[in-house]
Parts: C-alpha cells; structure tokens; sequence
C-alpha cells in the first residue's frame, strides 16, 4: 500500500482534516446521537437508579445508532456526502448490528479482566513479578490481537452487508498485516477515555449501579472537547482506515482474479 510507512500518520491527518471540513455537518450527527442514544438511557438509569434498567435502551437504541454513525462517516470519507438518515440504516440489520457489536464488545470486555486475572489466580505474585508478566502477556497479548482483526465488524455489517460471521471474517481480512497500523488509534482512543471519562460515573456494586454527575467546569469541558472534537476526530480516522483497507484488499482481490485469468 501506498505509504506504508507513515499508513496510521496519514490516516490521522487526513482524519483530522476532515473533521475541520465538515465539522458544521458532523457537530448535529453527534448531538443527534447524544440525544436519541445517550440521553434516555442516563434518564433511564437515573429514575430507577439502577443501570440495568437502561441495558435495554443502550443494546436496541443505542447499538444500532452507534453502527449507523459508522456508516455516516464512512460515506463522509468515501462520497464526501453527508446523509443523516444514515445515523437510522443500522435498525435495517438490526439483528445482525445488535450481536456483532454484543459479541465485539464481550471480546474486549474480557481481554480487560484477563488483565486482572492473573493476579486474582496468583496474589502471591503482586507487583512485576516475572511470573505475573509472563501470565498477563499471555492473557492480554492475543486480546489485542483479536480485538485489532474484529475491529471492522461493525462497520462491514452495515456497509457491506455481510451478516454476523462474514462481518467478523471481512475485518480480520482487511485488518491482516495492519494491525500495528491500528494500534496507536486503540491507544489514543484508550488513552482518551482514562483522560477525559466523561461527566457520568457508576456508584455501588455490578448488580446495583447508580449513577453519579460530575459537573465540574473543567470536567464539563473535557466532556465537550472529547465528545465534539477528539471522538469524532478518531471516528473520522477510522472510517478513513476502513476506506482505505477495503480499496487496499478489493485492489489485491483484482489482481489476484487477473493473474488467475491470465495463467488459465
């Protein structure tokens, strides 16, 4: 691929290019999905003051919001055309959106507590022990492996309407040989959300979640910046990998059709 080298710079800038040149028509997306997606569900959440009431409103509403918005800025990146009504055409795969981003969203889940479970398994061996490294890397290593090749899933379960098992086969066959590309995306992205975690917290166990706001101004302006600025700067990024690693494979597939065509 044509600048191989600098892959994840350039697709970083242009990212961020993007996002100047149509941050007027990507700002009403992003507000559109605070308030169909994230608000009822926080409200859901507080009235009954428990989040599993809200579960049902985050998986049925909010799942097939999220992979509708990946599909706006994947057309934004490829057509440069805006069309909200794209935020709505996940619902048109709503059974196949709602499992692959269930299931992608299980496999990071999990690679975040076989963090934790070596030492849980082990507490003798706390701190850096050599023992304890070698058990995490283990662990967390094919988990960032995983989570790098299925990355896409929710963005060809739509685009290319390619169902639940062929959404996961299609990204880990565009992402092959570019997983280090993605990776500092994923750590800008994690990075993010430990910096800036947002104005909402959860108090109390797992089975009796409260919510707890934290207006803060300068937590107030962190929640802005990320959610209007820095998250959809990452989402432009990523549309524009995804763009780019399908024409990179359809151009292989080509070639490779050719080179069969002209060796019969």
């Amino acid at each position: 691929m044509k600048n191989d080298g600098i892959l994840t710079f350039v697709w970083m800038k242009d990212g961020w290019n993007s996002l100047l040149d149509n941050l007027h028509n990507i700002l009403p997306a992003m507000l559109a999905f605070q308030v169909l997606a994230v608000a009822p569900s926080l409200l859901i959440w507080k009235h009954f003051d428990s989040r599993w009431y809200a579960l049902p409103w985050e998986v049925f509403v909010g799942v097939p919001l999220a992979v509708g918005m990946n599909l706006f800025f994947i057309n934004l990146v490829r057509r440069g055309r805006v069309d909200y009504g794209d935020l709505f055409r996940g619902f048109t795969v709503f059974p196949q959106a709602v499992i692959v981003s269930l299931a992608y969203g299980f496999m990071v889940t999990a690679g975040v507590i076989m963090i934790a479970l070596p030492g849980k398994l082990f507490p003798q061996t706390t701190g850096f022990s050599l023992l304890y490294v070698l058990l995490a890397a283990m662990l967390i290593i094919p988990g960032i492996v995983w989570a790098l090749a299925y990355i896409f899933a929710q963005y060809s379960v739509l685009d290319r309407r390619s169902g639940i098992k062929g959404s996961f086969t299609y990204s880990s066959r565009i992402t092959y040989g570019f997983k280090e590309k993605l990776l500092p995306i994923g750590v800008l992205w994690l990075m993010l959300e430990i910096l800036a975690p947002g104005i909402v917290t959860a108090d109390g166990s797992v089975f009796q979640m409260r919510l707890i706001l934290d207006l803060k101004p300068w937590v107030i302006t962190a929640f802005i910046l990320k959610t209007f600025i820095f998250l959809p700067w990452l989402d432009m990024v990523m549309a524009q990998a995804y763009v780019s690693l399908v024409k990179h494979n359809d151009r292989q597939e080509r070639d490779a059709k050719t080179a069969i065509e002209n060796a019969a």
